[in-house]
């Protein structure tokens, strides 16, 4: 025990190594890069803050959460969703101590510069309600007014209307993006949001994309079984992809034809719904020549004009401003992507968010430029950083009211 107390750095660096060289030869460089700089981060913070750590917890408990990180990162190489046991063994402490590590950064710097690092245990405590924020489910209502003539020059968030009872004529459309399964979203899980979905007889079920991770992009059955509840919805349920989902195209491809859903790539199709015929469109999610491929698509698209509304998928919504807005005339454009933004002030109902706070891209809930509308969903799961803090999943049924002809 002295020994690894004493020679942490050394442990630490070599552990650091040895992960990123396991993971480049057996899973992929992509995947070494973006987890060897992580694990950087957060072996850098955990290092600067060891020796103040150990004075609030055991140092053996320390010491088998520091192991679970690096454990669970070796887990990742073969992609397989895990059972339970492991998530609660492994995976969640692991994934909970390296995220609260990682924002314990200010009190590493300040312990560098002041030789003091007190309230330590804050992040450990925010990063265990961000853990637990992962698992909250709460429904919630979302009312979009498309004669709302708000009309900003550059975009910027609008207000959502306000609810109201009558659901006779608003279109009811419950969107699920960036379900992820993986650490926080199980098959089950998953299974049961879609049916809680089907529960609700929306008019339209639109998917944005986001359905895998590391762990569950190496198998058809897996997705294909989480979204079985969805197949009996056939002709109102519709799909984009994702960013991640080009990791594995065929299998989320095929999971999605196994279920009745209709994937829309660059492609409209219009829909009948008990207030009239609906264009959905479905724009591909793009990491390169942006402008060049949604100008095409939108080009190939056809004016649809006896439709009571345009409603056009797009994953991620900063998509938007790449977008020539005037070869077609969408309503409303729904995205999801940015998880709301992942941390910030959500759940105390304010709108401020980490992305809100370094940029000006939509991270939540309604935005517009000129006559668009943009609605970002927080998402059904998340992706990436270990947890949520004070941001949580969305499980919406979103009530568009229609304009008036």
């Amino acid at each position: 025990m002295n020994f690894v107390l004493d020679n942490i750095g050394t442990i630490t660096l070599f552990l650091l190594v040895f992960n990123f060289v396991v993971s480049w030869l057996f899973r992929s460089k992509e995947f070494a890069i973006i987890r060897g700089i992580i694990l950087t981060v957060y072996s850098l913070v955990f290092v600067t803050i060891f020796g103040t750590l150990v004075s609030f917890a055991p140092p053996l408990i320390i010491l088998i959460l520091y192991s679970l990180v690096f454990i669970d990162t070796l887990l990742l190489i073969r992609p397989k969703m895990q059972p339970l046991w492991v998530r609660i063994l492994i995976n969640w402490p692991g994934q909970w101590f390296l995220g609260a590590t990682i924002i314990a950064f200010p009190w590493a710097l300040w312990l560098v510069f002041f030789n003091s690092a007190d309230f330590l245990y804050v992040p450990y405590i925010l990063g265990l309600i961000g853990i637990l924020q992962n698992f909250r489910i709460s429904e919630e209502c979302v009312v979009i007014d498309l004669n709302d003539n708000t009309q900003p020059s550059q975009l910027s968030r609008l207000e959502l209307a306000p609810p109201h009872s009558n659901n006779n004529d608003t279109l009811q459309i419950i969107q699920l993006t960036d379900p992820h399964l993986g650490p926080y979203m199980s098959v089950a899980r998953l299974q049961y949001i879609c049916k809680n979905a089907i529960d609700k007889q929306p008019d339209l079920i639109l998917l944005t994309g986001d359905f895998l991770t590391m762990e569950s992009k190496g198998s058809l059955q897996i997705l294909s079984q989480s979204l079985q509840p969805l197949k009996d919805y056939s002709g109102k349920v519709f799909a984009c992809m994702g960013n991640h989902d080009y990791e594995a195209p065929e299998i989320v491809k095929a999971a999605l034809a196994n279920n009745n859903i209709t994937l829309l790539i660059d492609k409209a199709q219009v829909v009948q719904t008990r207030l009239g015929p609906v264009e959905v469109i479905g724009f591909d999610s793009h990491s390169k020549d942006r402008k060049l491929k949604l100008s095409k698509a939108i080009k190939s698209l056809s004016n649809e004009k006896n439709i009571i509304a345009s409603i056009a998928m797009l994953h991620d919504p900063t998509h938007l401003l790449d977008l020539p807005l005037t070869g077609h005339s969408t309503d409303l454009f729904l995205s999801g992507h940015t998880h709301g933004g992942l941390m910030g002030l959500v759940s105390l109902g304010l709108k401020t968010t980490v992305i809100s706070l370094f940029s000006k891209s939509p991270d939540h809930g309604l935005w517009g430029i000129d006559n668009t509308k943009l609605y970002v969903h927080r998402g059904t799961g998340h992706y990436g950083f270990p947890f949520r803090l004070g941001v949580p999943t969305e499980h919406s049924i979103i009530k568009v009211t229609l304009k008036k002809s």
